[in-house]
């Protein structure tokens, strides 16, 4: 815990709407690159340790840099650094691509970091009180919590395919990726199942029995939620001014 952990939840809903709105708009690495430290920084502000956070993610991390690598094959461009009869494996430009993606994807693992530091209930509030509907904000809520739920889905793989016999540490590169690849389809059945009771679950608990919704939370901002907001505002706008006088 840190003196930022306790701020507001609609200030870390600002940060974590900037940092998401410029992974998406900008495609340049080295702006994508500033993002990710600028993401680090918050992470380290708000008491989140990155390297534990990536530890956790570590299949999920894996997945990400097998879909980057796939999309380099797959979308080429550039020059080609390793080709097999006249199609290119692999080339700077879907390396670029590549490196460019699992920067953003990182990006937003991390935005995820910064939202985890309050609980569901507070950022279901931030979001009512920012004037969304409830249903939104609570859509949005069940899909935060739907990340470390895919990290354990894939970490519960991992642990099968090792408990069968086989050892990660002694595959090559290729048999790697086809066991990451196989992952895919028992992680999201798993995910889906969750979600399906969890649908069941609000459903027989009446959710949107009535119109309006009333909340003994109240949440208050205070002077280093504005002094974080307006110099995440600023700073973003900075950014992305130069970004498009640049290119």
């Amino acid at each position: 815990m840190t003196a930022f952990s306790d701020l507001d939840p609609r200030s870390k809903l600002l940060l974590v709407a900037c940092l998401s709105s410029g992974a998406v708009i900008m495609s340049h690495w080295a702006f994508l690159s500033g993002l990710l430290a600028a993401s680090i920084l918050l992470l380290l502000l708000f008491g989140v340790n990155p390297w534990d956070m990536l530890k956790k993610t570590r299949v999920l991390f894996n997945m990400v840099i097998f879909i980057a690598l796939m999309q380099s094959i797959f979308v080429p461009g550039g020059q080609a650094l390793l080709t097999v009869g006249s199609i290119n494996l692999l080339t700077t430009g879907g390396l670029m691509m590549a490196a460019e993606f699992i920067l953003r994807m990182s990006i937003i693992a991390a935005s995820a970091g910064i939202l985890a530091t309050s609980n569901s209930r507070e950022i279901i509030q931030g979001m009512v009180q920012c004037k969304l509907p409830y249903e939104i904000a609570f859509m949005v809520s069940m899909g935060i919590r739907f990340l470390p739920v895919f990290a354990g889905e894939a970490r519960e793989a991992m642990t099968a395919i090792q408990l069968r016999g086989v050892n990660l540490r002694e595959l090559s590169w290729r048999q790697k990726l086809e066991v990451t690849a196989s992952l895919f389809q028992p992680v999201v059945a798993g995910a889906l199942i969750k979600a399906r009771a969890i649908s069941m679950s609000i459903e027989m608990r009446a959710f949107r029995a009535y119109s309006t919704r009333s909340s003994y939370l109240v949440l208050t901002l205070g002077v280093k939620d504005y002094v974080l907001i307006s110099g995440g505002l600023l700073l973003m706008a900075l950014t992305l001014a130069y970004y498009f006088y640049l290119y």
